[in-house]
């Protein structure tokens, strides 16, 4: 091979990589300029801010023993919400709302929550799923303001109850718990919506990137063809 050739060689191999270079560049800028929208908590006011009759919108209360547990609601005056379980003697009681889910679909619960004089024996303040789906940690003892979450993958029970809870299933407890800002957001979507949206993500990046991939195989066979000199032994 000849320096001339090798020289156009080179230059063809140099121009390929820039032209994949520049069609991946573009495909990444196509791909990243649209920010997700906003998810918005599939509850009815988990920030507990409207309601009437004393029960915020969207909300009922559960309790094994209802004469032992009071439970309370308030806003306060900057207009932020919470509620609240006091449970006088030992007792299961919960605030719970219910709520459509998708099967095979994946949920994230998630709520603040503070306690005051919780017994340590049993199970504390605590976000749970219902009927018997997924709890959180438990809060127990005097605790300021704090997160707890569950994720749980729903079954074939088309709704869920979401519930702020204080005690649990043979697990009675003393003491007062608050809960605000108690959210429900899906985090992953069931498996033939998954397999739906790689499909329609597949067909959209390639409609956009078949003119490039058409044009680099035919722009590449000329420019190879021109750096081994093929045009000029065909004259």
């Amino acid at each position: 091979m000849t320096a001339t050739v090798r020289q156009r060689a080179a230059l063809f191999l140099a121009l390929a990589v820039l032209l994949a270079g520049v069609g991946a560049v573009t495909n990444v800028v196509t791909l990243t300029q649209a920010a997700p929208a906003p998810v918005a908590s599939l509850l009815h006011t988990g920030s507990f801010t409207a309601g009437t009759g004393g029960v915020p919108t969207g909300w009922h209360t559960e309790a094994w023993a209802r004469d032992l547990t009071r439970f309370g609601w308030e806003v306060a005056q900057d207009g932020t919400g919470a509620i609240s379980i006091t449970n006088l003697q030992a007792n299961d009681a919960r605030w719970c709302q219910q709520v459509s889910v998708q099967s095979g679909a994946s949920y994230r619960v998630s709520a603040r929550v503070k306690t005051r004089d919780i017994g340590a024996v049993t199970a504390g303040a605590l976000v749970a799923i219902e009927p018997r789906i997924a709890d959180s940690r438990d809060l127990r003892g005097t605790q300021d303001w704090q997160t707890l979450e569950v994720v749980a993958r729903a079954g074939d029970e088309g709704t869920w109850d979401i519930c702020a809870r204080l005690g649990s299933y043979a697990n009675l407890n003393t003491g007062t718990a608050w809960f605000t800002d108690v959210t429900l957001m899906q985090v992953g979507k069931p498996p033939a919506a998954a397999a739906q949206a790689w499909r329609q993500w597949w067909a959209s990046w390639s409609s956009r990137t078949r003119g490039f991939a058409v044009a680099l195989p035919l722009l590449s066979g000329l420019l190879l063809g021109y750096g081994l000199g093929i045009g000029r032994r065909w004259r």
